[in-house]
């Protein structure tokens, strides 16, 4: 599904913050959505967690450094890091080209759905957000 021109694949869940929630296997994998990407401009630098690291809800998971900002993921429940995607050590440029197929981390971890949005949600809120942004610029 789309949101303006922006991807946004059905088989995950999503969060305000541009972070993409997919479970497989008994684990959830973690990453930046296309339309998040966009925004930062391209990553740049990413500091991933310890594998078996213990993350508690809302603490951060990542921090990842941009053109133009420093940005960090939380997630909205308790995690451990199961996995962590090596290629970003080397070239954390990759989420930038394949933000669906690049993963971050993976995590073993609950959430329910009251903290995140399944696409159609997603879709609603990325696109109003979009239409809002694009109005205030048209107004500069």
């Amino acid at each position: 599904m789309k949101a303006y021109d922006f991807d946004f694949p059905e088989d995950r869940y999503y969060m305000k913050n541009h972070v993409w929630l997919k479970p497989l296997n008994g684990e959830i994998l973690v990453g930046i959505t296309e339309l998040g990407q966009s925004l930062s401009k391209g990553i740049v630098h990413i500091d991933l967690p310890e594998m078996g690291e213990s993350i508690k809800k809302g603490d951060m998971l990542v921090a990842y450094e941009t053109i133009k900002a420093v940005s960090q993921i939380s997630v909205p429940f308790d995690a451990k890091v199961t996995s962590v995607n090596q290629k970003l050590w080397e070239d954390p440029n990759i989420i930038n080209s394949d933000p669906y197929n690049e993963w971050i981390v993976k995590v073993e971890g609950k959430f329910d759905d009251n903290h995140v949005m399944k696409v159609e949600q997603a879709i609603k809120y990325f696109t109003e957000l979009i239409t809002k942004e694009r109005e205030r610029y048209a107004d500069n």
